[in-house]
């Protein structure tokens, strides 16, 4: 019963973490504030994809390497109203194949406020911006939870972070690898929040 307990708690532990860095509150550690930067953000549903002939599953864990093989793979398969795509590669290599609705739940040109250096984000960086509708980002994010949200940043998609919970606040991060963050915010300056 102890063991029991205590992966619950380590799970909620997790849980927690994941909640407090995708899409809500944001670390302090090491943040650098973000003026006069614009991004045409839009959010759409992930979906679960499963093709049992090739293998492919957005729940595998595949590295910027699998890529090209996994394409290839793609090509005989034709999900109908539904789009596969990859998110840009972490520092460490990983990326993620996401299934996701063609249709945006949420589409809204935002400021940027803050950019973050989180430890264990191992090298990436969470930038930070704010949906004007917080009501509409609440609903989106309370019909949404343990669900999958495909995040876009001038239409290239960066994550798809599980809704855990309800944020009511609008704010809302993705999470860039550090040698790809001036690609996004070509006036930051890195070295002040560098670990």
């Amino acid at each position: 019963m102890a063991k029991k307990l205590y992966l619950f708690a380590s799970l909620v532990s997790i849980i927690m973490a994941v909640a407090t860095t995708a899409c809500g509150k944001t670390s302090n550690t090491k943040t650098e504030k973000v003026d006069g930067v614009e991004w045409n953000i839009s959010v759409r549903k992930a979906v679960q994809f499963n093709d049992p002939q090739t293998g492919i599953n957005t729940d595998n864990n595949y590295t910027v390497a699998d890529t090209a093989s996994v394409n290839e793979k793609l090509l005989s398969v034709k999900p109908e109203n539904l789009t596969l795509d990859w998110t840009i590669p972490n520092t460490d290599g990983t990326i993620w194949l996401v299934a996701y609705e063609s249709e945006p739940i949420l589409s809204e040109k935002v400021s940027v406020t803050e950019a973050n250096s989180i430890p264990s984000y191992g090298g990436n960086i969470q930038i930070s911006f704010k949906f004007s509708d917080a009501e509409k980002w609440a609903t989106i994010t309370r019909e949404n939870i343990g669900k999958r949200l495909a995040v876009f940043v001038n239409d290239q998609l960066m994550n798809a972070p599980k809704v855990n919970s309800e944020i009511e606040s609008g704010r809302c991060s993705v999470s860039i690898p550090a040698n790809m963050v001036k690609d996004f915010l070509p006036n930051i300056d890195l070295e002040k929040i560098k670990q």
